[in-house]
């Protein structure tokens, strides 16, 4: 059975990702397994499960584009940010109108300054932010840009709101419902929570933890190079493979550099296999940035 790939898992409600990742490496047999972006206990759905050599390819997965479905509940706060702590009602004499909500939720949309939870897994000074927030610390998280494709309303009925969210790796859905409730004045925090898709993943093509236990696992191991389809590509001859699988970087003919400078650039050889990632460089250089092939 081929050790290296990606699993797309369904992850249940009440599973920390460290969980699925711990029960991957038991079904596997193998500790080298790692994951692409967290999901939190409350939240279900997509959890790319890299495999061996993929786990290489975990950062450009972290930062993809991603969707979800989102359940928020208006007319609450709590520490959490979610239903999971304890929530305070917040008396509300006269709902917002759907035009009032749906108008808000576009104000998030685009580059956006946003707060992380205090109840999160950001690190100050080597301890996250969670442990201290249990301990009652005071904490300060500060703001950082996040981009926000899209927020669609998919249905309103106060105190319930559900939307769908595409955004940049980074975001924090709890912290959207957080804001809009402040901007509402009304309070609100997230009571339930889908990944539907990440980078070129979707949840529909994602197997169950039972599904994996019970079936021919290989089935379900996907090829690393569809970890990196929503990264350009190039396609090189043997001298430059074995040029950067040394580590050299390499030079490209003018018409063939056609993107920025920091652009990550999936490597493939004559025959369509997978050798890494470089990035764009100045002056028409690509340089390794992880090899996945043997130098010979």
């Amino acid at each position: 059975m081929k050790s290296d790939g990606i699993i797309l898992l369904n992850k249940p409600k009440g599973w920390t990702s460290r969980e699925a990742v711990d029960f991957v490496v038991k079904v596997l047999g193998t500790r080298r397994v790692g994951h692409a972006g967290t999901l939190d206990p409350l939240a279900t759905g997509l959890l790319v499960i890299c495999v061996g050599k993929a786990t290489r390819l975990e950062q450009f997965l972290l930062g993809a584009f991603k969707e979800y479905r989102a359940g928020f509940l208006l007319g609450r706060t709590s520490p959490t940010d979610d239903i999971e702590g304890p929530l305070t009602e917040i008396p509300v004499s006269q709902p917002p109108r759907l035009e009032e909500v749906s108008a808000c939720l576009q104000t998030f949309v685009g580059t956006i300054e946003q707060r992380p939870p205090v109840y999160s897994a950001i690190k100050i000074g080597g301890r996250r932010a969670y442990q201290l927030a249990r301990k009652g610390l005071p904490i300060e998280l500060p703001a950082r840009k996040v981009e926000i494709r899209a927020i669609r309303l998919l249905r309103y009925d106060f105190p319930h709101l559900e939307v769908e969210i595409e955004c940049g790796g980074g975001t924090y859905v709890r912290s959207i419902a957080r804001d809009l409730g402040e901007k509402l004045g009304c309070g609100a925090v997230m009571e339930s929570l889908v990944r539907t898709r990440v980078g070129p993943f979707h949840l529909e093509f994602a197997v169950s933890p039972e599904e994996l236990q019970a079936g021919d696992v290989s089935r379900y191991l996907k090829g690393m190079e569809e970890g990196v389809a929503h990264l350009p590509r190039v396609i090189l001859g043997e001298s430059l493979v074995k040029r950067l699988l040394h580590g050299q970087p390499i030079r490209l003919q003018r018409t063939e550099m056609v993107w920025p400078i920091g652009t990550d650039v999936a490597v493939f050889d004559s025959g369509g296999q997978l050798i890494g990632v470089a990035q764009v460089a100045e002056n028409g250089l690509l340089k390794p940035k992880v090899n996945l092939g043997s130098p010979t």
